[in-house]
């Protein structure tokens, strides 16, 4: 009986340890993404403002590994499909913020978009430099928080 008690205690904590991993990832690919998106907002703008490119082909362009720290594997026609198809781990606001950039998006002139580029840019900056500022505290909470509690669990159960 003693083994099993104890192999249930490692369990427990094996647990606990694996769940603080999950998290911590969670936490880094929540803020890369954050990331990710700002750097987008900068490319697209950059290619409207330099080459007046359309936003189709800005996104069929677009560098795969930024597609990739977006959360999205394949290019797309426009930004709201290529936020349809990506899974999302930010702030509901950072998002709504997104779908707003993507309805307005493609929809008037070349200065009309450079005004929404720099406009989306200037609203989704504190967002990343706020989520920089705070992914240390999160990343501790997240790990040490279920390891703390399964090491609780564990000593009332000994």
């Amino acid at each position: 009986m003693p083994a099993v008690k104890w192999i249930g205690l490692l369990l427990l904590l094996a647990c606990g340890v694996g769940t603080g991993v999950t998290l911590l990832r969670f936490e880094r690919r929540r803020y890369l993404q954050a990331e990710g998106f700002l750097a987008l907002l900068r490319t697209v703008r950059l290619d409207i403002d330099c080459f007046s490119m359309p936003v189709d082909r800005i996104l069929r362009q677009c560098d795969p590994r930024l597609l990739v720290a977006c959360g999205v594997t394949q290019p797309a026609a426009d930004m709201r499909a290529l936020l349809d198809r990506a899974r999302l781990y930010l702030p509901e606001e950072f998002c709504r913020l997104l779908w707003d950039f993507a309805a307005q998006l493609g929809t008037g002139y070349r200065a009309d978009q450079l005004r929404c580029c720099d406009y989306y840019l200037a609203r989704l900056e504190p967002f990343c430099d706020q989520m920089r500022a705070e992914l240390p505290k999160r990343e501790k909470m997240a790990f040490l928080l279920p390891s703390a509690v399964a090491a609780v669990l564990s000593l009332m159960l000994l």
